[in-house]
């Protein structure tokens, strides 16, 4: 597979480290004491709003990878990483982008976003780990605000006009194009070498506190060296302004030996992902042929290619043969939670209804705090038509995930379909307002407040304070 390198990540996009995210403070962090002049070019509270904006406008405009198996998997790494170094879990949004080029970026507020080809191009999780690393630095250090306030004379008019242009301005297809390559900003700003050394040097403090090998962060900039080269005749701009040197590589080593060499990453988790993705972008025969070549030119069991043979089994239709493949994979770990949802979805797509919604149900009580356990468990039930456990379901979800849109779509359709309306109502106008459609969600509240008894007043109170705050929050990105 070709993948096209573009941005390559070090440093990040310049939309992707925009600010200090407005949920991190100095002092979680060892910050060098800046006083208030970076607060001054943007404020805690406005690089949240920031974020958030730009966020919404990604989920209208980028790819999102959506699969909640995936989705868990960069949550459970991305919090690994800044828990680390003492931030909140959550503090950080981590998503994913169904694209093949090599990149990841952060943007104000703590959201960071991985293209699916830096999955599919590291070697290994310490790699990916060593990327986020590096971009959450970048945030945590307000590399940005540090450089607007040393120029803010000339850079603060371009960065207010081209971060209005991304996050509320012109016509969709402008707003499209800028979301999805951020090149507009890039190529405006860059980052100074000083401020990519301080990411470096904090990245791999950060995956050492991880436990994670920290000869990574040399290893994976000496594969986009390599990645350069083959593909210098048409090498993006982001590489000549942002190079990755030879002196680059050889300070990540000399920094990466000032920790003690202990670390043994289990890769079993990342392995399982890049099939994962490896299948989901590719045709069912082509990914089956794939990963039987791998079996049989590998004497051993590798664990990966059984699962991407059993996915591509299950993508083409060959149910059967996809049962084998992940009978086998149980064996080897009966524990491991990813063939378990594999094989209630194989019984699930055959049609095997009572014996999928158990396979679910089981996977769901053994962790009823996952996120992909709780999706596909409620989806089953939705499939299956038992909306009134999976409105139950549901309900503690979007308490436990107060973010996931998914959720609350779910939740809507469940409670329509056990006859409350007024609840429906509303968990689809908070679905509307996590994407920023504002007039929507206020639509969908006041529709919510007439199934409302009218003599109910702490429902008629708590609608009406609802739709006040998101009128609020509508006024504020007026005033942008």
């Amino acid at each position: 597979m070709n993948y096209k390198f573009i941005h390559l990540i070090l440093p990040p996009l310049i939309i992707a480290s925009l600010l200090l995210s407005g949920r991190v403070q100095a002092n979680d962090f060892n910050l060098p004491d800046l006083g208030e002049e970076s607060h001054q070019v943007m404020s805690p509270l406005e690089q949240k709003r920031t974020g958030e904006g730009f966020y919404r406008q990604a989920r209208i405009y980028m790819d999102f990878v959506n699969d909640p198996v995936v989705k868990e998997y960069l949550d459970q790494l991305g919090n690994r990483l800044i828990e680390s170094i003492g931030l909140k879990k959550g503090s950080f949004t981590f998503f994913m982008i169904n694209d093949t080029s090599v990149n990841a970026f952060a943007v104000p507020g703590g959201y960071i976003g991985v293209h699916t080809g830096l999955l599919l191009t590291a070697k290994n999780e310490a790699e990916v780990a060593s990327v986020l690393g590096h971009e959450i630095a970048h945030v945590t250090q307000q590399h940005i605000p540090r450089m607007i306030s040393a120029q803010k004379k000339n850079l603060l008019p371009n960065l207010a006009t081209l971060l209005a242009g991304i996050l509320i301005g012109g016509q969709a297809t402008e707003a499209a194009i800028a979301v999805a390559s951020a090149r507009s900003i890039e190529n405006q700003l860059t980052f100074t070498r000083s401020f990519e050394r301080e990411a470096d040097r904090i990245g791999i403090t950060i995956l050492a506190n991880s436990g994670y090998d920290t000869d990574a962060m040399a290893d994976f900039f000496l594969l986009m060296q390599q990645a350069n080269t083959v593909h210098e005749t048409n090498a993006p701009q982001f590489l000549l302004t942002h190079p990755i040197t030879t002196d680059r590589i050889a300070e990540a080593k000399a920094r990466a030996a000032n920790f003690p060499h202990t670390a043994k990453n289990d890769n079993t988790q990342f392995t399982l992902i890049h099939a994962k993705l490896t299948v989901m972008n590719a045709d069912a025969e082509d990914a089956i042929t794939h990963y039987r070549k791998k079996i049989s030119d590998d004497n051993s069991f590798a664990v990966a290619d059984h699962y991407g043979l059993a996915l591509a089994l299950m993508k083409g239709g060959k149910y059967n043969a996809a049962r084998n493949e992940t009978a086998r994979l149980l064996e080897k770990a009966p524990n491991q939670k990813s063939f378990k949802i594999l094989q209630a979805q194989i019984e699930s797509q055959a049609g095997n209804k009572v014996k999928s919604t158990e396979l679910f149900r089981n996977i769901y009580e053994s962790d009823n705090s996952s996120l992909s356990a709780i999706t596909y468990y409620a989806a089953e039930l939705a499939k299956q038509s038992s909306f009134v456990e999976a409105r139950k379901v549901l309900r503690k979800a979007v308490r436990k995930f107060p973010e996931h849109i998914p959720f609350y779509e779910m939740l809507s359709q469940a409670e329509d379909e056990t006859g409350s309306k007024q609840e429906s109502h509303r968990a689809l106008a908070e679905a509307y307002a996590l994407r920023g459609n504002y007039n929507s969600a206020v639509q969908q509240l006041n529709i919510a407040r007439s199934f409302a008894d009218k003599d109910d007043f702490y429902v008629q109170a708590s609608i009406t304070a609802r739709i006040k705050e998101l009128k609020a929050l509508k006024a504020l990105e007026e005033q942008k």
